[in-house]
This record gives structure tokens, sequence and C-alpha cells, in this order.
């Protein structure tokens, strides 16, 4: 399911798809031709879709309409689109392509210009420390040679004691280890979804997990999020009105806007999912990312421990995302399926990786200590400057997670990220992380950047603002 539309409608699919576009040689014109060739070759433009007018697509791009003009007849010349006046350019049905493929809304590692300074991923630094601890702790990573389907024995008992300890009472056999948290929701969503079907997330949401549902041809509905996180009344609204077969919810310190649901929308909303049997991810990924000493609440889980919720969690956040160990523990309504899943999929994760990630949960409290130190003095660094370099951008300071969530007094942001990144640095649009249209305002920006970076990048996005800010709505020069 290939979505279409043009920056006026569809601005943060078009800056995804064309986000590396200056990369390269040869002039604007021939970049953004060769672009979009890629575009049509690997199937992420679909035969008849049309692409966006010549003024649209230029203001995204910040170049003259003349330079996208003169693209669009280098591809029609080459076979690549049919252009007719009054109905617009298309892609040509005879163009070479391969299988249709997303737009995914995931920011994708590339290599970047030397001195490119990237928002779009957020990762935890690793230190020398680090690195001597994971060395540490792989003493018996090497012992047997054996699948273990849903991983480690030693790991699932000690991730069932976690949960026990945090009022979530769990039996090993409740927990499969997964190769990240992306495998395990993605393994969730195969099993449970089906091409019609619909999903229920909120709005704005992680775009990993929007990318997952989209891939298997679910219908999205959103829940919208506030300065308090999701109304569990407007959760159960639309849970009623489309009877959705899977739901995706992030209680605890919520990608992108770091909200925490309070205690009573928590036991709302288990007692809906219990009452109803909706198959429930809970994603748990930043729970242990708390910047204050204030208890959290329990997870949604807890409230209706029969529940069919699903939490889904990973060292990624906390430690390494190299490592990649995640982790699900499931309800005995769902575990059969899953369990079926998991060994169809690869037969158990790296053995390695999950005896250092034994050896590092076994100091979960001294972890997320100094997990809570390094970013919180990132977080409050990165803000800090932001309010004195940039103090239209509108932000809440959140207790805990990785991420500000920035509003901007335009509602053009995907058209800045592309020039921001003229002077060196990635962002992510923030409406990318919308299930349904979200404004075009917002961007997400992780505070795991390397702090003695931070003054740098917010300079560089000052410089940018400043530009954008300066020459609004106006072609640039190619």
């Amino acid at each position: 399911m290939t979505a279409t539309g043009s920056p006026a409608t569809d601005a943060p699919r078009w800056a995804a798809l064309l986000s590396g576009w200056r990369d390269g040689e040869g002039t604007l014109q021939t970049r953004l031709t060769h672009s979009l060739e890629q575009a049509v070759g690997s199937g992420h433009l679909a035969p008849g879709e049309r692409l966006p007018a010549e003024r649209p697509l230029a203001a995204l791009l910040g170049i003259s309409r003349s330079t996208v003009v003169a693209a669009y007849d280098d591809l029609a010349a080459g076979g690549w689109v049919t252009r007719r006046v009054g109905s617009g350019t298309h892609v040509a049905a005879t163009a070479p392509r391969q299988a249709s493929v997303l737009t995914l809304r995931t920011p994708l590692a590339t290599q970047g210009s030397e001195g490119e300074l990237d928002f779009t991923i957020a990762v935890p630094l690793l230190g020398d420390a680090q690195r001597a601890r994971m060395q540490a702790a792989a003493v018996d990573a090497f012992r047997e040679s054996v699948y273990h389907p849903h991983g480690l024995p030693e790991l699932r008992a000690l991730l069932a004691g976690l949960y026990t300890h945090d009022g979530l009472p769990t039996t090993p056999e409740q927990v499969i280890v997964t190769s990240g948290a992306q495998q395990a929701i993605s393994l969730l969503a195969g099993t449970l979804l089906r091409r019609g079907d619909t999903a229920l997330l909120e709005t704005p949401t992680y775009f990993g997990a929007i990318d997952v549902f989209r891939a298997l041809g679910a219908e999205l509905r959103g829940v919208p999020v506030g300065p308090g996180g999701m109304n569990p009344d407007t959760f159960v609204q639309l849970a009623r009105d489309h009877g959705p077969r899977l739901a995706f919810l992030t209680p605890t310190f919520q990608n992108p806007t770091g909200t925490v649901l309070p205690a009573r929308a928590r036991e709302r909303l288990a007692a809906f999912i219990a009452e109803t049997r909706l198959p429930t991810i809970e994603d748990d990924t930043l729970i242990d990312l708390s910047f204050t000493g204030t208890p959290l609440p329990p997870r949604l889980a807890a409230y209706a421990p029969g529940a069919p919720i699903v939490n889904v969690g990973s060292l990624s956040k906390l430690y390494w995302a190299g490592l990649r160990v995640g982790w699900m523990r499931l309800p005995a309504a769902l575990a059969q399926p899953t369990l079926q899943a998991k060994t169809l999929a690869d037969f158990g994760g790296s053995l390695p990786a999950q005896h250092v990630a034994l050896k590092l949960l076994e100091e979960l409290p001294g972890l997320r200590r100094e997990r809570r130190e390094s970013v919180t003095h990132a977080r409050d660094l990165l803000a800090g400057l932001l309010r004195t370099h940039l103090p239209e951008w509108e932000f809440r300071v959140p207790e805990g997670g990785q991420f500000l969530w920035v509003e901007l007094p335009s509602a053009e942001a995907s058209r800045f990220t592309h020039l921001a990144a003229r002077f060196g640095v990635r962002l992510f649009p923030g409406a990318s992380m919308g299930v349904a249209p979200l404004p075009d305002r917002f961007l997400r920006l992780p505070f795991t950047l390397d702090p003695a970076r931070l003054p740098d990048a917010v300079a560089r996005l000052h410089a940018a603002w400043a530009e954008f800010q300066a020459r609004p709505g106006q072609e640039r020069l190619a």
C-alpha cells in the first residue's frame, strides 16, 4: 500500500523519499533527476502515481521551480514519466521498476557527509566503560551451540523475575527474547493482523510500529496524544466505532511526546481491554529512562493481568542499540501463536548477545542510574541551548524518555528539514509520526547526541532557521 500525494498534502512522505537527493555529483537538476529515477526503479513510486507539482516540490526542497521543471523534462525524455498539461506528471507505465515497496517513515542510517550531525535516530552513546562491561559480561557467551528459539532460559527467567518484582506476575514461559523490540512488534503484528484489519495507535507514535502495520495492509486509526497523554475515553470510543484487531500504546514516556499516562487512565484502559479482549502491545522500551525519583504508575498490564496485553522491552535505549536484544511478556491467550511465529522466524537470537544481556540486566539498578545521569545532562543542555538561540521553538521538558517534541512557528517543518540538511544537520519531520494527518509543525529532537556536539548542532539549527525565516516561500536559485 503506497501513499500518494504532493508536498501540499503529504510533505513528510516526499521529504523522506527525497531525503538524500543532494548527495552525489552533478548539478542540482542532475541529482534530483537521479533521485527520482531511483525512487521509481526501487518501487517507491508506482506506475501511474502522480508526482508533485513543480512549485510545491521546489518549495519543499529549497530549489528553483526551473530546476524541478528541467528534472521532470529529463525524466520524460528517459521514459520514466509522462507529462500532460492539465493532468500533471505521472510515473510511466513502462518505466523500469521493481516490486512496489513502502516509503518508510523510519529514518534509515545513511553514509552522511563528514561532520554531519544526525538528529533522526536516538541511540545511547557507548563509552569505554560500557565497552569494558560488555567484554566482561561475555565470559560465558560462547559456552554452548544449541538453538533456543524462545530465548536463553536464564535470561527468560531473569526477565520474568523483573516483571514480577514490578507488580506484574510472570513466569519464564511467558517471556520470549527477540532481536530487539522492533522484531517483537513485527512478530506480534504479523501474528494478529491481516490485510484490511484495523489497528489503533496513538498519534503521534513510534514510526517503526506505523511502518510495520502499514506493510501488513492494516487500516490505521489514531488516538490523539495531548499534554497529559492519550484520553482513554477517546480510545474506547474509537475502538467501539472501528473494531480494531490490535492496539499499540506507549503509556510511559510516550515516543515522541514524553508523556506519562496517569494511573486512573491506565486503569480505565485496562478494564476496557480486558472486557473486549482487544490484543494490545504495551511498548515499555523507554520505561527505564526516568529522570526523577517520582514513582511511575504500574504498567497497563498490571491493572488487568489476564487481559491480552503484551509488554515489549529492549536494551537498545537503556544500554546499546547494537546489542539487539529485546523481549516480550505474553499473556496466556496470545502465547501459543506468538511462540510459533518466533520459532519460524529465526530459531532463536544470538546467544552471545543474550549472555551479555543477562549479565547486564543483573545490574539493572546501576544501569538505570548511569543512563539517567548521562541523559539528564544532555537533555538539560539541549533544552537550554534551544531556549537561548531558538526561543520561538516551543517544547515541554519531559521527565523521562529521550526526546524533545518541538513545535515550530511554521507549518512547513518538512521543508525546514531539507534546508537544515544543507547546514549539516539531519532532522526528522514530526508529521511522519502521525497516524492520521498531523500538522507539519513538529520536530522530534533526541538528546542522545554527544553533549560536546550539541552547541554546534544548535548553532547550525539557528543559522538554518534564520535563512528559513528570511526567505519564506521563496524559490532558491539552482
